[in-house]
């Protein structure tokens, strides 16, 4: 009898273990999924810019291409051409990740497929983050060094080129006319143009599918709403 008991008092203890394990699991993957929610509003803020940015990128190159640069093409010039030295970054959310880490939790995630489907996901984002986005930041600041070398910024209102105003009444000259620095950054600017609607576009692109299918997977298996 005495066997008996303390055998029930382990299963129940068991049980009670297992219970509050689970428990912390599902407050993992609600968290998880809060993540990932904003993880997929990012990804569509920065579809937003990329879309925005095209276009100014192709009036860039179009102007810089130019043979002749008129009084109207050079003032075009300067409303677009400083602008494509614009930073671009990248915020996902690993609040949950790193507190599974950091506490050896990730071992109560017991769905092979999620662990599996966040693995991929975190690989792609690692990637986008550590190599592909400091790709293009590295053509970036070439448009930026050669930028500071052909437009005066005195032009601008407040000195402050990216997506500011001209200031009243300027006609605003270049300051080379040297037409190979205007061809090597017009290269520049059409190598970052297809950086962000390639591999950029396309990587945020599998990024979101991965967090939106990710999100309705941990739903269906924890019964979150």
């Amino acid at each position: 009898m005495l066997f008996l008991a303390v055998f029930c008092g382990f299963l129940a203890e068991n049980e009670r273990e297992h219970l509050v394990e689970h428990q912390r699991e599902k407050r993992y993957m609600r968290s998880m999924v809060e993540d990932l929610m904003l993880d997929t509003a990012e990804f569509n803020q920065k579809f937003i810019f990329i879309n925005r940015m095209a276009p100014v990128f192709r009036a860039a190159t179009e102007l810089l291409y130019n043979q002749q640069f008129s009084d109207t093409i050079i003032r075009k010039m300067y409303m677009t051409v400083p602008h494509c030295s614009v930073f671009f970054s990248l915020s996902v959310q690993d609040r949950t990740m790193s507190q599974l880490k950091s506490s050896g939790n990730l071992i109560l995630i017991m769905n092979k497929t999620i662990t599996d489907s966040l693995a991929t996901y975190w690989n792609g984002l690692d990637l986008l983050n550590n190599v592909v986005i400091p790709a293009y930041d590295i053509t970036r600041i070439e448009v930026k060094n050669i930028s500071f070398s052909l437009f005066n910024f005195d032009y601008y209102k407040d000195n402050i080129p990216f997506f500011s105003l001209l200031n009243d009444n300027v006609s605003p000259k270049l300051l080379s006319s040297d037409k190979r620095e205007f061809i090597k950054l017009a290269n520049f600017i059409s190598y970052i143009r297809w950086q962000s609607n390639v591999p950029i576009r396309q990587r945020i692109m599998n990024a979101r599918r991965q967090a939106t299918d990710l999100i309705l997977v941990i739903r269906k298996n924890y019964h979150i709403k």
